[in-house]
């Protein structure tokens, strides 16, 4: 051996003695070990690509199967919308039997202004009248100027034919009206034993024939037809007369008053469901309820291709709609045989890499060397990085900001911070438990690394916080387009079957710091900031960091840190609006509304508090003090003689709170007041958020004897389904409306309507902001029972309050310097 070899030798093994055979036994035992290495490699890797290509295939199916689910349930939500469009009409024509032409016009363009319906055509109504007043009927209808704009002015009487009825178009829209080829026989007698159907129903089923299913049936029909050039799909609906059974076959037939048809748009509604995935075909079927075999209604779409993947599903939507989508496996990169090819050739190449790596380590010294590398490397990689989701951590992430604020400085270019969170993580958490939480902040943290170009980070901070930072070099389009990339890349629903057993939807909010700061600190302290700001005004938003922010949270945080201590030093105090009876002019009640005398700012509106109270959970206690004083004040009213009700204000927050039934229920008990002379007033935008959960928390209090209100009512869009089943027993009319009451036909127009379906519904109406002798007359006019504003009274402290009781007692009508305008402080 040369002196190399031996100094080798000798450094490895101490003194012990080696022979000239043992080098050669080590190199044949590492030898068969290397060709090991290589048949197992081998075998693993065709294993796992041919794994690999099953796995990918399947999530290729399962990515189908997702997408066209997702067809389906926006088809379901559209269908849905549609259907409810078609129960308006239906409601309308119940409510007003002989409502004309021209007033349905009139209803559908105030529905048209308030709610755009998405691929709606319009209506028709189809009355069925008696042969005594046939004559009459047609001679009255044929006058209507907006019944001639339906027909074109192409008027066709029908003369009678012996039947005890016939069935006549009364109204509609004038897209379907002039269409010369819709597949309705829109003139002549609809119940004409003689008269077919037309468009995709050509089983030989006749207008009478079709239209006794559908009254009989009680439901819907649906069919396709050509409407204005486009494929529509019809929905018809059978009207009966208002509060009759209608249970039986023979109910039906006696009580059917008219029918009313919707027109909606396929090729809209189809093409909607397929909005954001590509590649697919849909089609839609329906079956009548108790009817025949399905009928198509419409298909849009790619072509499926050769061997195309088919989901089937039913939606039980008034009768039985089946959809069908179709369309290729939809792959998100290279087909499953070429990355199973890739993922073989990349272990083969690993494979002899290994096999090589294990002759070069044949010492047991590299071989040490090489783990005191490895070791050192996840131990820094550990320091640097968040465990949880591999992300960079703060201090890196901090590290990377100097490096990106040093060059900025050189280079004379901005950089951007986009600090965001995750809304609703904390429900998240509570609900699903932390297992589920930590899932949901991995996939957060993979979408976050999808989307940032190379040289930006992305990092996690804390908890659900992430920040992403923007180097100036790749800012050519601006911080907010990130912002904007990242807020939709995170609403996209997350796959959370394994842990919770359904898919996820949540929202994020960004605080953006643009431009060149001191520090690291200081970019991530602004764009905090910033963050807040979006949290504050709704969520699902970014905002751009401004100074004027840093002044808004100290001030906030000084707010909500007095606020604490409001309560307890009694500076918050009510005030009482009068309520009137507007037929008598009579004071019939009060509405607490709450006031802060702050010790430093004034007098505070609730608009300037209790948005801080509600997002720092001291809703609850101002609630139950508010509760309590109300009712307290109303039982020495009612000792002094002074008969009126209470209205107390319930925010959103309140009304999910469990424990409202209770503090209802103590502020009664210690005043010993009736429960009757309570009214609750709830927004209808916080009714309409869970209508499902408002219910069930405002029964039992209805339960208990107090009253409840809608409160700003007509400014939210309640159905009427939900309106029925709300236990409400008033509706206050918001005073938007009421300030155009006067001068606006259509405000005017608006108000009688709301106050005919609180009529309707056994509700009382109230309207709030009354300011000039004008508004009220038109009230008393649309006989509105109750309301309240500036004419009457400004809200007034007890001590006021109870001189103009004295003086309404005495008098009987509100004393006139109590009808004066107060400051826009003093308004609710």
């Amino acid at each position: 051996m040369s002196e190399h070899s031996d100094r080798s030798t000798d450094g490895e093994f101490g003194a012990w003695p080696i022979s000239d055979e043992q080098p050669q036994r080590i190199g044949r035992r590492w030898l068969m070990l290397a060709c090991a290495v290589i048949l197992i490699g081998v075998g693993a890797s065709l294993t796992a690509a041919l794994m690999w290509r099953s796995s990918v295939n399947a999530r290729n199916a399962q990515n189908f199967q997702t997408g066209a689910a997702n067809v389906s349930g926006t088809l379901d939500m559209l269908i849905r919308r549609d259907t409810d469009f078609v129960r308006s009409v239906q409601a309308v024509m119940t409510l007003e039997p002989n409502l004309s032409a021209s007033a349905f016009k009139r209803w559908a363009t105030q529905l048209e202004d308030h709610q755009a319906q998405l691929g709606t055509l319009g209506a028709l109504l189809v009355r069925s009248v008696p042969a005594s007043q046939l004559a009459s009927f047609q001679a009255q209808r044929d006058r209507d100027p907006a019944f001639r704009a339906l027909v074109d002015n192409h008027l066709e009487t029908v003369a009678p034919s012996g039947r005890a009825h016939y069935c006549l178009l009364s109204g509609g829209s004038a897209l379907i009206g002039q269409s010369s080829e819709v597949a309705l026989t829109l003139e002549g007698d609809w119940c004409d034993p003689t008269s077919l159907i037309g468009g995709y129903r050509q089983d030989g089923t006749t207008r009478a024939q079709f239209t006794q299913s559908i009254t009989e049936s009680g439901q819907f029909a649906a069919y396709s037809a050509k409407t204005a050039g486009v494929t529509t799909l019809i929905l018809e609906s059978a009207v009966y007369r208002q509060g009759v059974p209608l249970n039986t076959v023979a109910e039906r037939l006696r009580d059917v008053r008219g029918w009313v048809l919707g027109s909606f748009d396929i090729g809209t509604l189809l093409r909607s469901s397929l909005h954001g995935e590509h590649g697919l075909t849909v089609t839609l079927y329906h079956q009548d309820p108790g009817q025949g075999p399905l009928e198509f209604i419409g298909s849009t779409g790619a072509t499926a291709g050769a061997h195309p993947l088919t989901h089937r599903s039913t939606l039980g939507v008034d009768g039985i709609w089946t959809v069908k989508v179709a369309g290729a496996p939809i792959a998100t990169g290279p087909s499953a045989n070429v990355q199973a090819i890739v993922l073989f050739l990349a272990g083969l190449i690993a494979t002899l890499l290994l096999s090589a790596l294990v002759l070069v380590l044949a010492r047991s010294r590299e071989r040490a060397l090489g783990m005191v590398r490895e070791k050192t490397v996840q131990l820094r990689h550990q320091a640097l990085h968040d465990a949880l989701t591999g992300l960079p951590n703060r201090v890196l992430a901090l590290d990377r900001a100097e490096q990106m604020l040093a060059r900025a400085r050189r280079q004379q270019l901005p950089v951007a911070a986009l600090y965001l969170d995750i809304d609703g993580f904390k429900e998240v958490n509570d609900t699903f438990g932390h297992a589920a939480g930590d899932q949901l902040l991995r996939l957060v943290a993979g979408r976050l690394e999808s989307v940032i170009r190379e040289g930006d980070t992305a990092a996690r901070l804390a908890g659900d916080e992430f920040v992403v930072l923007v180097d100036g070099s790749t800012l050519d389009a601006g911080p907010e387009l990130v912002a904007e990339r990242l807020l939709d890349v995170l609403r996209r629903p997350y796959d959370m079957r394994m842990e919770i057993g359904r898919e996820l939807a949540l929202t994020a909010s960004v605080g953006i710091a643009y431009g060149v700061r001191d520090s690291a600190e200081q970019l991530l302290r602004d764009a905090d900031v910033a963050l807040y700001e979006a949290k504050a005004a709704g969520r699902d938003r970014y905002m751009l960091f401004r100074d004027a922010m840093q002044t808004a949270i100290q001030d906030r945080m000084a707010i909500q840190l007095d606020l604490a201590c409001a309560l307890e030093r009694e500076e918050l105090f009510l005030l009482y609006q009068p309520t009137f009876d507007l037929e008598s002019e009579r004071v019939i009640g009060v509405e607490a509304l709450i006031r802060w005398r702050h010790p430093t700012r004034g007098t505070l509106a609730p608009a300037e508090f209790i948005p801080i109270a509600e997002a720092s959970a001291m809703i609850a206690p101002i609630g139950r003090w508010v509760l309590r004083e109300a009712c307290a004040q109303l039982a020495r009213w009612h000792a002094q003689g002074h008969m009126l009700g209470v209205s107390v204000n319930i925010s959103a927050d309140q009304l999910d709170d469990p424990g409202l039934i209770e503090d209802v229920r103590d502020a009664l008990r210690e005043s010993s007041l009736d429960a009757s002379a309570l009214t609750l007033e709830v927004a209808e935008e916080a009714l309409m958020r869970d209508p499902e959960v408002a219910v069930a928390r405002l029964g039992p209090l209805r339960d208990l004897g107090v009253r409840i209100a809608i409160d700003d009512f007509g400014t939210e869009y309640s159905s009427l389904a939900h309106l029925r089943r709300m236990p409400a027993d008033a509706l206050k009319i918001d005073r938007s409306l009421i300030s155009g009451i006067a001068s606006s036909e259509q405000a005017a127009a608006l108000i009688q309507t709301l106050v005919q379906l609180g009529r309707t519904l056994e509700l009382e109406t109230l309207a709030e902001g009354i300011e000039d002798q004008a508004q009220l007359q038109s009230l008393q006019r649309e006989q509105c029972d109750h309301g309240q504003g500036f004419l009457f009274s400004r809200p007034l402290d007890v001590s006021a309050m109870d001189a103009f009781l004295g003086a309404s007692a005495a008098n009987g009508r509100p004393p006139s310097d109590a009808r004066l305008l107060a400051s826009p402080r003093d308004r609710p």
